[in-house]
């Protein structure tokens, strides 16, 4: 965590880098302090890191413009989202069999998910799990034969998050961990009874569109349209 308990964010955008500092409050609200963007046109391009020097120049800029709002307080580390025009969904289902009938427990599904750890991804997202003709949220303690796994792997290439960790590597900024912004949108915006009768949930951005559909409580296809405002001015 960060000195002090306070809580700071950067979002690697098209257009800008934007950064907040925050601490939280014993009701759990959280109490901005700061906040600060510097200009990124030219060396993030569709939310992506193009130029490592430049973004870690900008994001040393942005840490001299939050540090003095913070009463002499230390940036140590930071969270930050990571996106671009790369990242996506894939769905994939992992089944596991058994020579008799068993209870599912707590390692089986986890064994399922950790399945999923051959892929180049960013986050797993369980939907549900399916025994025989019914769908569950959470299989423990059900006996079966047979116990289907339905599961969303968000995805990105692995340059961007590379290019991402070397701009701060350079700026001696360290990552205290990352989150996926379009999933931190729907969690602040999208209402339990919305996520689960079903919507749509759309960024957009400067140079990219990010579309989120959720349905039955839970995540069921991302995508990141390479198109956004600027192109929209621009024609």
């Amino acid at each position: 965590m960060v000195t002090n308990d306070l809580i700071v964010a950067i979002e690697l955008g098209s257009s800008k880098i934007a950064g907040a500092v925050g601490r939280k409050q014993s009701d759990g609200s959280l109490q901005v302090l700061a906040y600060a963007s510097e200009p990124a046109s030219g060396f993030v391009r569709r939310g992506v890191v193009y130029n490592i020097d430049q973004t870690a120049q900008c994001l040393s800029n942005l840490i001299n413009c939050l540090e003095p709002e913070l009463c002499n307080a230390t940036i140590e580390q930071v969270y930050v989202g990571v996106g671009g025009y790369t990242l996506h969904s894939e769905q994939n289902t992992v089944v596991r069999t058994f020579e008799e009938e068993m209870r599912v427990t707590e390692e089986v599904v986890t064994d399922m998910e950790e399945a999923k750890t051959a892929y180049e991804m960013l986050l797993m997202v369980s939907q549900e799990y399916k025994i025989g003709n019914n769908l569950l949220n959470n299989p423990v303690g059900v006996n079966c034969t047979q116990v289907e796994g339905n599961y969303l792997n968000i995805l990105a290439r692995t340059s961007v998050m590379q290019n991402t960790a070397k701009s701060f590597e350079i700026a001696k900024i360290d990552i205290a961990d990352t989150s996926i912004p379009p999933l931190v949108a729907a969690n602040v915006l999208l209402t339990e009874n919305e996520r689960r009768q079903g919507c749509v949930l759309v960024d957009f951005g400067a140079d990219t569109t990010t579309i989120s559909i959720y349905k039955g409580g839970c995540l069921r296809f991302l995508t990141v349209i390479p198109l956004g405002g600027q192109h929209i001015t621009r024609d």
